[in-house]
């Protein structure tokens, strides 16, 4: 007597096989691609500062992102809406942390200069030696004459206007100091009133300057070529900060 087995079900390969031979489409399935991966591993993060301006951070932070990375600046609440890969992310804040510090004090010592390439008269050692040495280094000038020197304290954050020696008055708005102890000066104004004109504006811009290093800043004269205005700008900070020059 014969026994009457089920039929065992065909292999997958085979009714995949007459499936294509009949022509009908084989089901597919899509892989995720580059971008969609890295889409879906970004993350937003809004951070508030309490000390320091956002905007001030803004350009810095985009420095640091990935080329896939994007940042908002909400003004009305002082805060920068991050979002980029994970491990970015936490590097931008920390570096956030630590530039949102309470606002320092800043010293600042500036120097304005008439500089010449004609005669030999070097009045440069009434000048401190680092900048002397920084106007050696940098400026094609033989000679100085001092037109005008100060010396004053401000924050970071504030809007500073001063008066330098009895032709020269500067204006600018302190940034914050950065991990890498550089400070931006905002909408750098220097101008010059002098008898015959005045209110003259010399310079206008911002200047990147690091901490306890003299930044020299060669203007020249209108229809000169061996004369020129050089304008050096120190910054320090309180010793206490950790960051004066060599520590």
């Amino acid at each position: 007597m014969s026994t009457l087995r089920p039929a065992l079900a065909a292999p997958a390969f085979l009714v995949a096989a007459l499936l294509a031979a009949a022509g009908t489409p084989q089901p597919t399935f899509a892989q995720p691609g580059n971008a969609q991966q890295e889409a879906e591993t970004q993350i937003r993060h809004a951070f508030t500062l309490q000390h320091q301006r956002a905007d001030d951070a803004l350009e810095w932070m985009q420095n640091e992102m990935s080329p896939q990375g994007t940042i908002e600046l909400q003004r009305a609440t002082n805060t920068l809406v991050l979002r980029d890969r994970s491990s970015v992310l936490e590097h931008l804040l920390a570096l956030l942390r630590d530039f949102d510090h309470p606002r320092r004090q800043i010293e600042f010592e500036i120097f304005i200069l008439e500089a010449s390439r004609r005669g030999s008269g070097d009045p440069r050692s009434e000048l401190p030696a680092q900048l002397t040495d920084e106007l050696g280094n940098w400026l094609a000038f033989t000679s100085y004459r001092l037109l005008g020197e100060g010396q004053f304290e401000a924050t970071e954050g504030e809007n500073v206007r001063y008066e330098i020696g009895t032709e020269f008055r500067l204006g600018f708005r302190v940034g914050t100091v950065l991990l890498d102890r550089r400070l931006k000066l905002y909408g750098v104004e220097i101008e010059r009133s002098r008898s015959a004109v005045l209110d003259e504006r010399v310079f206008n811009g911002h200047l990147n300057v690091w901490v306890g290093k003299p930044l020299v800043l060669a203007l020249p004269y209108p229809g000169s070529d061996a004369s020129g205005l050089v304008v050096a700008v120190t910054v320090r900070s309180p010793r206490e900060d950790g960051l004066a020059a060599g520590d």
